[in-house]
Order: C-alpha cells, then sequence, then structure tokens
C-alpha cells in the first residue's frame, strides 16, 4: 500500500468494517475481463457467504476459476470542500466454492437472515434451503485501508 499510514490491518478494525458495509464487491474470472457484482452477505469467521439461484454466470465463473477478489466499503464520506473521501474498506482474495451441505448452507442463509434483519422464518425451512444457493468465500488475504478526518493529508 502506498500511503502506509493508511494501512490499518487489526482484526478488530476488520470486524467493525465488515459489521458496517451493506454489501461485499465481489470479482471473478470472465475470460478476459474481470466479473464484478454487488452482493449480500454475511462473514462467520474466516469466511464470507453470498446467497444466489441455483444458477447463472456467477456460478459459471466460480466453477471455472475458484480464485476471487472483494472489497467492501463502509463510513463513506464525501468532503468536497476539501476534494477528498473519508472511509473504511477491506480487500482480500479468497477460494469460492458452491455449498452443497445443507446443514452448512441453513447456517449461511440464518447468517444473512440476522445480518440483514429479514422477515424471513429462522432457522431457514428445508424447502428454501433447497431452492437457494449458497458460495462460500474462504478468506485467504485481507487488508484494510482508512482515512478518516483526523489523518494528515
Amino acid at each position: 500500500m502506498r500511503k502506509k499510514n493508511r494501512e490499518c490491518n487489526d482484526p478488530a478494525f476488520f470486524d467493525e468494517v465488515f459489521a458496517a458495509a451493506d454489501e461485499i464487491f465481489l470479482a471473478m474470472h470472465d475470460g478476459d475481463y474481470p466479473y464484478v457484482l454487488p452482493l449480500n452477505f454475511a462473514r462467520l469467521g474466516q469466511v464470507i457467504y453470498i446467497h444466489c439461484a441455483l444458477e447463472g454466470h456467477k456460478l459459471d465463473c466460480i466453477r471455472q476459476n475458484p480464485r476471487v477478489a472483494f472489497t467492501i466499503i463502509a463510513d463513506v464520506t464525501i468532503h468536497r470542500e476539501k476534494s477528498t473521501t473519508y472511509f473504511k474498506s477491506l480487500c482480500g482474495k479468497g477460494l469460492a466454492r458452491i455449498v452443497e451441505d445443507e446443514a452448512e448452507k441453513g447456517r449461511a442463509l440464518d447468517a444473512i437472515a440476522v445480518r440483514y434483519a429479514a422477515l424471513c422464518p429462522q432457522p431457514a425451512p428445508s424447502a428454501s434451503i433447497r431452492r437457494t444457493g449458497i458460495v462460500r468465500i474462504d478468506i485467504e488475504e485481507l487488508v484494510g485501508k482508512r482515512r478518516q478526518p483526523s489523518d494528515a493529508a
């Protein structure tokens, strides 16, 4: 990272940003160009879960190459007078796989429901588990960055 004073790799910072961010931007391999999507997510330890349909381009990309990258951002404030942006962010890399185990899918769906205060039944009913795709991303690398009003230019 170019500006080392903005780097933050404290696990408490990671937890703070994961908790505050509303979406994750997931980058996958898609031939000559990356394929990036904003997605809802839940994090359990060193694992990120996303939910999706049982088929589609995202799953095709993951089957072709499970190496993914992601970023999340929280607490964004644009300070127009100073032509700068204050933020907290994380960038990471990991291996994605499509979850087949129904118990793990249920835990992931419940975690996502809790995170977004969804009004769906919990624990997730078997029918919901069967009709929902779950992708598990095992985090391999993570780096944090922040720019706050108190930071020097």
